[in-house]
């Protein structure tokens, strides 16, 4: 059975026709649903009982998963958003927004990006599962704010997805994309230290990333020597590690920098604040040395 799941792919889900193509026969396959190997999802989609909830929702719907829903299933910043964005075509003439039973009572909405154009799929007469990166890309640029955009360019670059080249050249015929591309920096390490750089950007003030300040990685600075670190949900909410920072926030602000340390929450539901923290620095002139 693992042959089969390997022909899922990484998207953990398969069109009939890609399964007959890769040589699955028929008795392989009611073996493998018989014994919960893998589910089957309208008349011809079959999935792997762990595949990603967007991309379960948006076959079920008949659709292809894209914007901010693709890009995190693609390993790219998650948007945090209520819906589940896919594309369709505008020949469609029906996308089912039905109920997932399997999904219980977790049924996430569908936005539909309609186009002329709707992504192939890799088997014959079958819808792609996920749009491709420039699409995703593009769909992004339009539909979300510039910080949030910014956000998932930045992470496309750094894990490697794509290039700065490569943005370019998407860019140079789409006004859209450019507005975005204009804001990457892949020094970025992650999308909440690009959404407070954007964020800063649009007051008119510069927040450089992943600055190295005697020996020690900073979020970001502005000025001279106002130092900011935004801990996200990772690692910096373990108590060594929290404890390391602090003592790391200490050495910086006895050397007379200004360290401001803000949780993933605050970052999340207290902007404003430090926002308004940081300009009552910059207005007193204390930014600098």
């Amino acid at each position: 059975m693992s042959r089969l799941i390997a022909v899922l792919g990484p998207f953990k889900a398969a069109h009939r026709n890609t399964l007959r193509a890769a040589g699955v026969r028929p008795r392989e396959l009611r073996r493998a649903l018989d014994d919960g190997t893998i589910r089957q999802l309208r008349r011809d989609w079959f999935i792997a009982p762990d595949c990603d909830v967007r991309v379960v929702r948006s076959l079920h719907a008949g659709t292809t998963l894209a914007c901010t829903s693709a890009a995190a299933v693609l390993g790219l910043w998650h948007v945090a958003t209520p819906e589940v964005h896919v594309t369709a075509s505008r020949q469609c003439s029906r996308v089912d927004r039905s109920p997932l039973p399997r999904l219980g009572s977790k049924q996430p909405e569908l936005l539909v990006h309609w186009t002329r154009h709707p992504t192939r799929g890799a088997a014959p007469r079958a819808r792609a599962i996920v749009d491709g990166l420039p699409r995703v890309l593009g769909q992004i640029a339009r539909c979300q704010p510039l910080d949030q955009a910014v956000a998932v360019f930045d992470s496309a670059v750094r894990r490697g997805k794509t290039s700065m080249p490569e943005l370019r050249a998407l860019a140079a015929s789409d006004a859209a994309i450019l507005r975005i591309v204009d804001e990457v920096h892949p020094l970025a390490d992650t999308g909440i230290e690009s959404i407070p750089r954007v964020r800063f950007g649009q007051r008119g003030i510069v927040m450089i990333p992943q600055v190295v300040v005697d020996g020690h990685h900073v979020d970001g600075m502005i000025g001279e020597r106002l130092l900011l670190q935004f801990d996200g949900f990772g690692p910096h909410r373990e108590r060594k590690q929290r404890n390391k920072d602090h003592r790391e926030d200490g050495r910086l602000v006895r050397s007379g920098y200004i360290v401001l340390r803000y949780s993933g929450d605050q970052f999340q539901y207290e902007w404003r604040l430090i926002e308004t923290t940081v300009l009552a620095i910059m207005a007193q002139g204390r930014h600098l040395w």
